[in-house]
């Protein structure tokens, strides 16, 4: 038998509406960090929905979602920007929770490969502040994906993403967490086709443009953000963060096809899968859990 995960916003149990007076009641109890792949709303909730949505356990379980669109990590770790889930992890209202999950870093590296070669007044960005390479800079194998990255830029990339991972561990353990130690489950970004399929009212594409603003053949798109993807999941497993657990969901998804526009596969838009995309990566994310759980 498994039980569906039990999803609450922070307001809810805070003030005991919506049904979250039977919070307390659940054996286990997760709070949940994130980007749009954990929102309630995300990109469109009639078309996308979130891996929450997937999930189910042996045990009865449930969790406060704090997760928002758009986050970055920078923005997760700000106690001023994030107060609700400081509050439930360090503050008056924390409790000592099962594990923490976190959707971390996919806004951080799409908004990485989007910073353009020349800034708003004209000027041109140095290759250790971009993930990719001009037409100019270009040296190797035009077929090969790194022929196209900045390895200055990746490097700049490390630099400051893997302190924001620091500081969430440092939030954890903090002297006035109730959940010094638990463990913390962090899910792997699925491999993203850049195609012209935004999420409407101006939202995206986001990856379509900067590739063509590079002029980097279509022939080598799903390579390289293939070869993005993969590098922010080494990054995650190089980390040896204490009780920082990475489960693998690259490779659930079927990829959108080059050129489509819309709803593909199992894939709402660029970067969001639809409902049937999430209950898949949920439920490899789920038993990810259940393996690792204490």
């Amino acid at each position: 038998m498994s039980f569906p995960l039990r999803q609450y916003s922070p307001l809810d149990v805070m003030l005991g509406r919506q049904g979250a007076d039977d919070f307390p009641q659940h054996p286990r109890r997760f709070l949940a960090q994130g980007d749009s792949w954990f929102s309630f709303g995300s990109a469109n909730p009639t078309l996308t929905g979130n891996m929450m949505d997937g999930m189910a356990f042996e045990k009865d379980s449930c969790v406060v979602n704090c997760a928002h669109p758009g986050d970055v990590l920078h923005h997760m770790v700000d106690k001023r920007r994030e107060p609700l889930f400081a509050n439930l992890l360090f503050g008056p209202m924390a409790w000592r929770w099962d594990a923490i999950l976190l959707s971390p870093g996919g806004n951080d590296l799409i908004d990485f490969i989007r910073v353009p070669f020349v800034d708003g007044q004209g000027l041109p960005v140095p290759p250790f502040l971009r993930a990719l390479l001009t037409p100019e800079e270009r040296g190797g194998d035009p077929d090969r994906a790194s022929s196209y990255v900045s390895e200055q830029g990746w490097e700049t990339f490390m630099q400051h993403i893997t302190p924001q991972f620091q500081e969430f561990i440092a939030m954890r353990d903090s002297p006035d967490s109730q959940s010094q130690g638990v463990p913390i489950f962090v899910h792997t970004y699925d491999f993203i086709t850049p195609r012209d399929a935004g999420a409407g009212a101006g939202s995206g594409p986001w990856l379509f443009p900067a590739l063509q603003a590079y002029e980097v053949p279509q022939a080598v798109w799903l390579a390289l953000t293939r070869l993005f993807l993969s590098r922010l999941t080494g990054l995650m497993r190089g980390m040896n963060l204490p009780n920082f657990q990475v489960v693998d969901t690259q490779g659930t998804l079927v990829p959108a096809d080059l050129g489509s526009t819309g709803d593909d596969h199992d894939w709402a838009n660029e970067i969001h899968p639809n409902p049937g995309g999430y209950a898949k990566l949920g439920a490899v994310f789920a038993a990810g859990i259940e393996a690792l759980m204490p």
